[in-house]
């Protein structure tokens, strides 16, 4: 499962930054424009002029992010785009979450959407509230002085569109549940030292389960009571964020967390992190599903060290190459890398420290 991850389609690096698209977008989008032909009438050009905004709205969500880090003066993370954002592998560090940072996408989404609605207002029209849209067109403006929805593909009708996908992305990555921003704003503010909580305290699964309850519960009342179909999309949705909460967590039982310390443990607080773990003895007889488990576990490990192994070579090869010919005869792509390692080292010595 914890496989999903790479399924991506690399767009290389622009501006230093490593960009991909995972695949559960281009999915998201092909089953839009494959259902848009679909009725009465095609719908398809409206179809896929919002997805090409949505991409657009993706891409300024993940832009607020990389201009809050680069004011926080925080190496960008690589982006991995998904109809939510971006997707953040569980193996990923808590202590590289920076909260203002994190919270960069949702001011970007936020901003935005309340100016298209004031613009909307001042050309006689508003913009569609309801995260779930409008019944014919759902993030189609209302024109005031009809009530009816704005002709598609006019000027008018992308502007509202615009805005509103803005106002959904805003709102879904309020929900404080993993992968969205909340989720991971509320896990940086719990993993800051100081707090009396550990890294993998129990505080960021468990609201992140809470979320995928609520959401289940909100999508069969609407579904039953209003006999909306759009209720599904609810339910989709705490699945995602109940799918990820239970990789993270089998991973961290595997002990892939290797960033935290050295083979998955902590050791910031000495060898007492140790004490308070009881050993965990393997059953005699295995399950053909716990040994297949534990193959793929052993495997993620191997890569991971194959990866730490890759970089500090690489590492050094940069350090000589600085040495001989000074940092000038650098490319871009291995300041790139410098800096993301150098950034790395520095984040696990102040969480030692």
């Amino acid at each position: 499962m914890t496989d999903l991850f790479t399924w991506s389609i690399d767009l290389g690096r622009w501006a230093g930054t490593r960009v991909r698209v995972h695949v559960f977008l281009v999915i998201f989008v092909v089953l839009g424009l494959l259902f848009s032909t679909t009725g009465e009438s095609s719908r398809f050009l409206p179809t896929l002029a919002w997805s090409a905004l949505f991409v657009l709205v993706l891409a300024l969500h993940e832009f607020g992010h990389s201009v809050a880090a680069m004011w926080r003066q925080v190496d960008p993370e690589d982006v991995l785009l998904w109809p939510l954002g971006n997707l953040i592998s569980p193996l990923r560090r808590r202590s590289q979450d920076d909260p203002i940072v994190l919270a960069g996408g949702l001011m970007v989404n936020g901003t935005l959407a309340v100016a298209t609605g004031v613009g909307l207002a001042l050309c006689g029209a508003r913009m569609m509230i309801s995260p779930f849209g409008g019944l014919n067109d759902s993030g189609a403006p209302i024109l005031m002085a009809t009530g009816a929805p704005s002709t598609p593909l006019t000027a008018l009708w992308y502007f509202g569109w615009f805005g509103w996908l803005n106002w959904v992305l805003f709102l879904v990555n309020l929900l404080p549940a993993l992968p969205l921003d909340m989720g991971r704003i509320l896990r940086a503010t719990i993993a800051k030292p100081g707090l009396g909580l550990s890294r993998d305290a129990m505080i960021g699964p468990w609201a992140a389960h809470t979320v995928a309850a609520v959401l289940v519960l909100a999508g069969v009342i609407r579904l039953l009571a209003f006999g909306r179909l759009d209720a599904l999309t609810l339910v989709f949705l705490a699945v995602l964020i109940e799918g990820f909460v239970r990789i993270e967590a089998r991973m961290m039982e595997d002990g892939s967390f290797f960033d935290e310390g050295v083979f998955g443990y902590d050791f910031s607080e000495g060898y007492t992190s140790l004490d308070s773990s009881t050993a965990k003895v393997r059953p005699y007889r295995e399950s053909a599903l716990k040994r297949w488990r534990r193959k793929r576990s052993e495997q993620r490990r191997y890569r991971r060290q194959a990866q730490f192994a890759a970089e500090e070579r690489r590492l050094d090869e940069i350090l000589d190459k600085i040495h001989q010919h000074g940092k000038a005869s650098l490319t871009d792509e291995e300041r790139g890398f410098l800096v993301r390692v150098s950034s790395r080292i520095r984040n696990r010595s102040r969480d030692r420290a």
